[in-house]
This record gives structure tokens, sequence and C-alpha cells, in this order.
């Protein structure tokens, strides 16, 4: 090859430009622009995977938003059956109308000391009423029907003497006479204040 030629001496030249303006490309745009890139699509791939987790997040979030309200309702339907303290009047109104609605006769009535429970306390009543077989039946049924939770419990059913005279079963023939007396403890039961869940905000 004769380096004297100036075709030769051209192309020689030509070469050496093309690297000088290669390695200034590679070296000053291209390493700069790649290193960018190869960030960029980093960040992408983060944003990316934080939206998805964002969107797995929301949906269970939504899932978890309608199980928290049906629990709730549920919560709220189950603490209804075990009422305040303060409701405890409720449970008196319900006892008087239930023994007038049955024709019972509430003679004696003895509230309890309350007894705490784990999460809930018992109100007690020692009562003692009379009636017939029939209405103390029917007064059972109306208070398994209260609005919450109520329970009979040491129940002792006594037959009263029928023994009377001509002249009282005269004056009383247009009536039922008592037959029975009855005496049990009626309990109702009630959560703690402390123990009553706050709903959250999600």
């Amino acid at each position: 090859m004769d380096f004297k030629d100036p075709k030769i001496q051209k192309i020689m030249i030509g070469a050496i430009a093309f690297f000088i303006v290669g390695y200034f490309w590679y070296t000053r745009l291209y390493v700069k622009y790649d290193t960018q890139i190869a960030q960029k699509s980093s960040e992408f791939e983060t944003i990316t995977t934080n939206l998805r987790n964002v969107e797995m997040k929301a949906k269970s979030l939504d899932a978890l938003q309608v199980e928290y309200a049906d629990l709730i309702s549920r919560y709220h339907e189950i603490e209804a059956l075990l009422p305040e303290v303060k409701q405890i009047p409720s449970l008196l109104v319900q006892l008087h109308t239930a023994s007038s609605l049955t024709g019972t006769r509430i003679t004696n009535m003895i509230p309890r000391t309350l007894e705490p429970e784990q999460f809930y306390n018992i109100a007690s009543f020692d009562i003692e009423m009379t009636g017939t077989y029939h209405n103390f039946g029917k007064f059972i049924s109306y208070v398994s029907n209260f609005p919450f939770i109520a329970n009979i419990s040491n129940m002792e059913l006594t037959s009263q003497n029928l023994a009377i005279s001509k002249e009282a079963a005269e004056e009383n023939s247009g009536s039922r006479k008592e037959t029975l007396t009855a005496r049990f403890v009626l309990s109702t039961y009630f959560v703690k204040e402390g123990e009553r869940l706050s709903e959250l905000v999600l």
C-alpha cells in the first residue's frame, strides 16, 4: 500500500475522521443518553409496579369495605340483643306488658346484684307470679320474643290450693281461678361500656 498515494491518504483521513466522530458520539452522546434511558426505564418499571400495587390494594380495600360493612351490620344486630344498662327499664315495661297480655300477675320482683362476665354484665330479677298453667306458658312465649336476650332459670312451679266454699265459687264463676304460683329468675344481658366497638373510617 502506497501511503503517498493521494487516494490512500484521503481514505485514511476519512477513516480517522469517521473514527473520531464515532468516538465522540459514543462517549459524549450515546453513553449519556443510554444511561438516561436505562434510568428512565427503571423508573418506569418502578412506577408501573407501584401503580399495579395500588390497583390491587384499591380492589382489596373495596372488598374489605364491603366485608367490614357487613360485619358491622351483623354486630349491630347482635348488639341490639344486648341492651345498655339504661335500657333495663325497657325490660320492666316488656315484662309488665307480657304479664298483662297473658293474664298472669306478678306478685313479687326483687333485683339481684349485677354479675360481671368477660365482656358483658348480667342483670337478674327474682320474680314470683300467679296464674294458670296455660297463661304461664303464654308468658314464657312472650319472654322468648322480647326484642333483646332474656333468660328464665331456676323455675319453681307450685299448685295452689283450690278448695273454696260454695259461696266463693259462685262469686268467681265468671272468672278463671289462679291455679299456679311460679318463682323463677329472669336475666337479661348488656355489653360493658368499654367493650363496645367503635366504627372505623376506611
